[in-house]
């Protein structure tokens, strides 16, 4: 008799993989006298996409310490132990911080749980008015189950506060923020308006700007009156001088935000702020005869008055005639006239925030204008520019040597997808800011023609345009000594005795087969 063995296999059945979560977070935040104190919470569980396993915090050892108070992980809560002591060190840090605390979870698998808790110590003179701070109900991109922010210590009863989707309760000592499903930023701050937030940051500069100014000041001043006896010129002539002596350093976080330097200790190391290059910038301005004051300026607006996010300075020159204008003297390598605004630019003037609408296509523009012989293989070609187009042309060649930008050229040429061989060029002085970039290059470009007809693609440079700025490019090609020219692509194209000119504003950086044929 024979037996029916029947085998059953039985796959095993996983939990699909989930992302990790975070069930508590919290922020709790208390002033005594000048000295800030902070405490952060994490609990959270581990998923397959490991966001838990490492949790950084920078901090600068100047001005504030860290306190790693507890952190722990198991399957649960009741079988949870701590990271060996080798899984926390004090590592360089990035982002603008000097130092960073990073903390690792090792072996800490999907579904497992952390606790996580430190302290922070700030006394970097940035809450002499009261504690201010703009928190996010999120840790590592992750939105918690629950997120809790607390205030509490000196001066509360000045504090106020912006953050839609909160609840609140507020007791005597303490503010407490809970945080809903619509909720986002929340803005603490102990300034009523921008006026006493403009005198807080300009508090410094101001003193300094109506002292008496070292020597070196007036002989860099003396230099700015060889553009002339117009001020707007003598302004960009300083600004050219700024850019070439002094290089833009950014402020450490964790430090005194608005703390400057006097001005001749910014001459002497020739590096500065940007709040510390403003300063110099204006007291040449005064100076040369000028009104001159910085204007804090932000890219974002809180909705109330928060020393967060005010880290570019204009300076609003007046000159003897009465005109009127504004400069950015730390953007490196810009042209003089150029304020970047890829969005609105809000801005602290006489104690009032108001916004700066966004550089228009008018003020980034760029023209291409390629002069080509297909009989030859040869091209000659002018680009203009200004605002954005202008600023990317000087950070790009300025420095090298003419080999260098035939080279980077050639370069550049390559990678938009066409290559070029320039042979000799002509380039504006990136390092002077009151003139216009403007570039002429010669070279070739294919080999000559054989044929009476051949289809070529169009050579162009590709400036890798951000998408959220507003252009206006145009590009030109002409060439002498076609009867014919044909290309899908291209709109706008005119037909003369012996050449043809093809135009195209598309702002497209692809090449498109264009059919030419020779004149007889």
């Amino acid at each position: 008799m024979k037996k029916l063995i029947v085998i059953c296999i039985l796959a095993a059945s996983y939990a699909a993989s989930a992302p990790s979560t975070v069930s508590f977070y919290s922020v709790s935040i208390s002033l005594s006298q000048d000295t800030l104190h902070k405490n952060i919470d994490i609990r959270g569980m581990q998923g397959s996409d490991r966001l838990l396993s490492r949790i950084t915090r920078g901090f600068n050892p100047e001005t504030q310490s860290i306190l790693l108070e507890k952190a722990v992980f198991g399957l649960h809560e009741g079988n949870s132990g701590p990271i060996p002591g080798w899984a926390s060190d004090t590592l360089t840090g990035s982002g603008g911080w000097q130092l960073a605390l990073v903390t690792a979870f090792p072996a800490l698998r999907e579904g497992m749980t952390i606790d996580y808790r430190i302290s922070v110590t700030d006394w970097s003179g940035n809450w002499g008015r009261g504690p201010w701070a703009v928190l996010s109900p999120s840790v590592k991109g992750i939105r918690p189950d629950t997120s809790r922010f607390t205030v509490s210590g000196d001066m509360l009863e000045d504090i106020s506060w912006y953050g839609p989707g909160y609840d609140i309760i507020k007791t005597d000592d303490e503010l407490e923020f809970t945080a809903t499903d619509s909720s986002g930023l929340l803005i603490i701050s102990p300034f009523s308006s921008f006026e006493e937030l403009e005198a807080y940051m300009m508090q410094e500069v101001t003193v300094i700007l109506d002292s008496s100014y070292p020597p070196d000041l007036r002989e860099a001043a003396l230099q700015a009156t060889s553009a002339g006896a117009y001020q707007y010129a003598q302004a960009e002539r300083a600004r050219s001088l700024l850019c070439n002596s002094i290089n833009p350093s950014s402020i450490v976080q964790g430090g005194n935000l608005y703390s400057v330097r006097s001005l001749q200790e910014i001459l002497d190391h020739r590096k500065g702020t940007a709040l510390e290059i403003a300063l110099v910038f204006a007291a040449m301005c005064r100076e040369l005869g000028m009104e001159a004051d910085i204007i804090p300026a932000s890219s974002i607006d809180y909705r109330i008055p928060v020393p967060e996010g005010w880290n570019r300075f204009l300076v609003r020159l007046v000159s003897r005639e009465g005109d009127s204008w504004f400069m950015e003297p730390s953007a490196y390598l810009t042209s003089a006239s150029f304020i970047r605004k890829p969005d609105t630019l809000y801005i602290i003037e006489n104690g009032s925030i108001r916004a700066m609408p966004p550089n228009t296509g008018e003020e980034n523009q760029v023209l291409e204008y390629w002069m080509i012989n297909p009989e030859e293989g040869t091209f000659s070609l002018e680009i203009t520019c200004s605002g954005w187009y202008d600023m990317m042309l000087r950070r790009r060649f300025a420095g090298l040597s003419e080999v260098e930008v035939l080279l980077s050229l050639s370069q550049w040429s390559w990678l938009s997808g066409r290559t070029i061989i320039p042979d000799s060029l002509t380039l504006s002085d990136p390092f002077d800011l009151g003139t216009g970039m403007k570039l002429t290059v010669r070279g070739h470009l294919w080999m000559p023609g054989e044929n009476t007809d051949f289809a070529e693609y169009l050579p162009l440079f590709d400036w890798m345009k951000p998408e959220y700025i507003s252009v206006s490019e145009k590009r030109v090609w002409e060439l002498t000594g076609i009867d014919t020219v044909y290309s899908p692509a291209y709109q706008f194209i005119e037909i003369m005795d012996d050449r043809a000119i093809i135009t195209d504003t598309s702002g497209v950086s692809s090449h498109f087969p264009v059919v030419l044929e020779f004149s007889e």
